[in-house]
């Protein structure tokens, strides 16, 4: 029988285990920075063959806006759901409206954001994310399993199986990622414990094909709807079509009674049918296609990082659908963890940057499952609105998507505050995520964008229209020869006329900072200015490029 050292060895920078939506997202942002043939295993044969995900916020589009997919994923979703659908709480589906808890999901998004929240589910997204990893440079292998793993002082060996050969091989990889889901093999390797609730409810997702146009036409509401009786907590989402969905069943039975909160248990075609036909309210013809079973938790990992190794979407973080922030709070992990793994990886940051994943996504993720819990509560178990629940008073989903900060050594923020800020009014400032705002720069090439337009790509110095001496220091960083080199920055100067200066809190001769994930790290009102020998204050050209020197070498880390 082989050993472990008859193994054949391949090497990659970072072996990301997981090839969903999380870890397809991480595989294309590692490549985007420049990190190529990183490799992706996924046990599964392919991409989701279910629908899943369905609401995707503001913040992961701005994600695969910087990645050049945006527009191709908002087509995809107009073929298929309505962009203007709200979210609402009904009788039944053939009954009266109880509640409307979004009239429309992108009603007035335009002033915060610079793209739209978008219905699209996962078996229509990962094959376009797959596609254009594949493109970029990123080695995915499906039908692939994690055996084992250690980690050792200069990496991670890991043991995979080719499933469809039986063949086994070793990666060697300087880091690894997690994206392995709520069941992540890799979080229970490391004995990570979880902060949790227990299991809210044993659910069940009852996939169906059924004509409702009837009922979606004469109520004019389409997106996800709410069913709440006596008997049933459950949600519906329907495409486009009306003819066919899925129902999300919380809890079935009498109200209140701890069994009813397990509607997946001793689940049958049979029970599925008469919790359909109480959804609807009304006589219709329907087939039944498939019904998935899962647990409602609120469980978040204690560790993110652990050593060499970590966890990301599902395997960190697992989140009830109330609100759909699941699966975008594991894109917003990947945003974060990609730039800096692939910083770490070129050397040009220092290792102790990869901590700054748990400082600034930890207080981030806490906070969007207490208010998930929230919508959870007020949506499908006003029965656990008790004083023990500590439940949170609920925050709009905007603020949650736009308005979270972050406080790490990475970026040069004193404390955190609040996790969370208005995005519509708060001066962006480091820790805070790149207001929108629109603007020209004043050498012409950008007139009336956004301000994400300038971003995702590189470290960029956005300076005021009297900051030519920011343009002069950042043309020194990018030729410095010292070692390890900085990466190189991108700079751009923004005209006079514009709202940048009050949303960013700088003056014509100011400045910030943007990291590649669109956060503010660093920012100056004006340009230093010292007086020598009575004259008139003027700038110190070499002071201003020691700062910006200084200020990139903190937040890499490099000066630990």
């Amino acid at each position: 029988m082989a050993t472990i050292e008859d193994l054949p060895v391949e090497r990659t920078p970072v072996l990301v285990v997981g090839g969903s939506m999380v870890g397809l997202t991480l595989s294309l942002l590692l490549a985007h920075h420049g990190l190529k043939q990183c490799i992706t295993v996924e046990k599964h044969p392919s991409t989701a063959i279910q629908p899943r995900a369905a609401v995707f916020m503001p913040r992961s589009m701005l994600v695969y806006r910087e990645l050049g997919l945006y527009d191709e994923l908002r087509i995809e979703s107009q073929k298929h759901f309505d962009e203007r659908a709200g979210v609402f709480e009904v009788e039944s589906l053939a009954g009266n409206i109880k509640r409307t808890f979004l009239a429309n999901i992108n009603e007035g998004i335009e002033n915060t954001s610079p793209v739209m929240r978008l219905f699209l589910e996962q078996w229509d997204f990962e094959p376009i994310l797959r596609r254009n990893a594949i493109q970029l440079g990123s080695d995915l292998r499906y039908s692939t399993k994690l055996l084992d793993f250690h980690e050792h002082p200069k990496g991670v060996t890991a043991i995979v199986q080719n499933l469809e050969n039986g063949r086994k091989y070793i990666i060697e990889s300087k880091y690894l990622v997690g994206c392995d889901g709520a069941r992540s093999r890799v979080r229970s390797h490391l004995n990570i414990p979880l902060r949790t609730r227990g299991i809210l409810s044993r659910s069940a997702s009852i996939y169906f094909n059924m004509d409702v146009t009837r009922f979606l036409s004469e109520k004019n509401y389409t997106g996800v709807i709410y069913v709440n009786t006596e008997v049933l907590s459950a949600f519906f989402r329907f495409n486009k079509t009306g003819k066919e969905g899925f129902l999300v069943v919380m809890s079935y039975g009498e109200r209140g009674h701890p069994e009813s909160r397990h509607p997946a248990d001793n689940m049958t075609l049979q029970k599925a049918a008469e919790i359909l036909r109480v959804a609807v309210g009304a006589d219709t013809e329907f087939e039944i296609t498939h019904i998935g079973k899962w647990d409602t938790v609120t469980d978040l990992a204690e560790e993110l990082i652990h050593g060499r190794v970590m966890l990301a979407g599902d395997a960190a973080h697992n989140i009830p659908p109330q609100g759909g922030f699941g699966g975008n709070t594991g894109i917003q992990d990947a945003h974060n963890l990609g730039f800096k793994l692939a910083a770490v990886c070129k050397e040009e940051a220092n290792p102790d940057l990869l901590r700054s994943y748990q400082e600034e996504r930890f207080p981030v993720c806490e906070k969007t499952i207490s208010q998930v819990f929230a919508r959870y509560v007020e949506r499908s178990a006003p029965e656990l609105d008790t004083p023990e629940n500590n439940v949170e008073q609920k925050i709009p989903d905007w603020i949650i998507e736009l308005g979270y900060r972050y406080h790490s050594r990475a970026l040069m923020t004193d404390s955190l505050g609040n996790v969370l800020e208005d995005p519509a009014t708060a001066v962006a400032r480091p820790g805070s995520m790149a207001h929108h705002v629109i603007i020209s720069t004043v050498d012409g090439r950008h007139r009336d964008v956004p301000i994400a337009n300038l971003l995702g790509t590189a470290f960029v110095v956005v300076a005021g229209s009297d900051g030519e001496p920011w343009e002069s220091a950042v043309h020194a960083v990018n030729i410095d020869q010292n070692k390890p080199p900085l990466p190189k920055l991108k700079i751009h100067r923004i005209s006079k006329q514009s709202q940048f200066y009050d949303r960013y809190g700088v003056g014509k001769s100011g400045a910030v900072l943007i990291r590649p994930d669109a956060f503010v790290a660093w920012s100056t009102k004006e340009l230093p200015v010292a007086t020598v020998n009575g004259d008139v204050p003027s700038v110190q050209q070499p002071k201003v490029e020691r700062i910006l020197r200084d200020v990139m070498r903190r937040i890499l880390c490099l000066n630990q």
